[in-house]
């Protein structure tokens, strides 16, 4: 099976695992809708959440939190499907830029720059995500 094959495979598993029916994963959503909004808090291009600048404990300990249980989602997928956390994590980003990341809001590709949505404009994509 090809990498980019895995990579779409993967990012369906995590999307449909990570925006599931469990009060569980509302729960994330949620979470990290609510420090997407923030604007303290952007998504990367890696699957996780980033700080786009300074921010106060607690919003670091919401954002740990929130990439504890990204992680473990991705661990799970990958191993079902013989991928690795990595493919996971980056497939599952491509998902979030495309439908999670909202007007105003941050969002870092692999250069490592922190860019703000603009309106309605689309969110670039990461290169990985094709």
């Amino acid at each position: 099976m090809s990498r980019r094959m895995k990579l779409m495979i993967a990012a369906g598993l995590a999307v449909s695992a990570l925006a599931g029916g469990t009060a569980y994963a509302y729960v994330m959503q949620d979470a990290a809708a609510q420090l997407r909004a923030g604007g303290l808090v952007g998504e990367q291009a890696d699957g996780y959440m980033g700080l786009v600048g300074s921010a106060s404990a607690d919003v670091r300990a919401q954002m740990d939190s929130v990439n504890i249980q990204r992680r473990a989602a991705y661990t799970q997928l990958a191993s079902q499907r013989g991928a690795t956390i990595e493919e996971v994590a980056a497939a599952t980003a491509c998902q979030i830029f495309r439908q999670r990341v909202g007007a105003g809001q941050y969002y870092r590709l692999t250069d490592g720059v922190w860019r703000r949505r603009n309106g309605s404009e689309p969110v670039p994509l990461p290169s990985h995500c094709g």
